[in-house]
């Protein structure tokens, strides 16, 4: 309640949810304390723009099969909680990979030794639009698949799912994994945005 009266206090309508809710994270929520939480923002005029999980921020070295379980096989309880949110977005985070540091390019692995991380990512989104939501990936940082325009695009186009997700890019993560913000950078994003 005190978080959300502070929005209030600064003037904003529309909220980024990610954890802390009731000590949880978004994700976790149960019915009851989402319809709570829903209840207690409905009171205050306020709405869920972007419901941010942290679905696939992992080291994809891990393998599928526990890659999957540690985040596909939550996406029933995702779906479930944005059903009572009602946010405008699901956000999905962006991979690690432990090989980042020998990588310049981090497609050519992923294509090579990970090609389910892509399907894995497909799967989530169609499930998440099936469900009728809207999905956006944000970059992240610190050992992050995603460290430059070419990487972005190309990791969007081997996703080939057009309007069925978006970036949300985060200037300050790509900026730590080495891409200086320019409006070039911005230019080349922004079909993706």
């Amino acid at each position: 309640e005190t978080a959300l009266d502070q929005h209030v206090k600064w003037g904003l309508h529309h909220l980024d949810l990610k954890d802390s809710v009731f000590g949880k994270g978004v994700a976790d929520l149960t019915d009851a304390e989402a319809a709570k939480a829903a209840t207690m923002m409905s009171q205050r005029e306020l709405s869920v723009y972007c419901m941010s999980t942290q679905l696939f921020h992992d080291d994809i070295e891990i393998g599928e099969p526990a890659f999957r379980e540690a985040h596909l096989s939550k996406l029933d309880r995702v779906i479930a909680v944005a059903k009572i949110l009602k946010p405008a977005l699901v956000l999905l985070l962006s991979s690690r990979s432990l090989m980042r540091n020998r990588l310049w390019y981090s497609l050519d692995y992923i294509r090579e030794d990970c090609r389910w991380l892509i399907r894995s990512y497909q799967e989530a989104i169609e499930r998440l639009s099936d469900a009728g939501l809207d999905v956006t990936i944000e970059n992240e940082c610190d050992d992050n698949i995603l460290s430059s325009p070419t990487e972005i695009i190309d990791f969007f186009d081997e996703l080939n799912l057009g309007a069925a997700v978006n970036l949300t890019w985060d200037v300050a993560n790509l900026w730590q994994m080495g891409t200086f913000p320019t409006m070039e950078v911005y230019q080349q994003l922004q079909p993706l945005i």
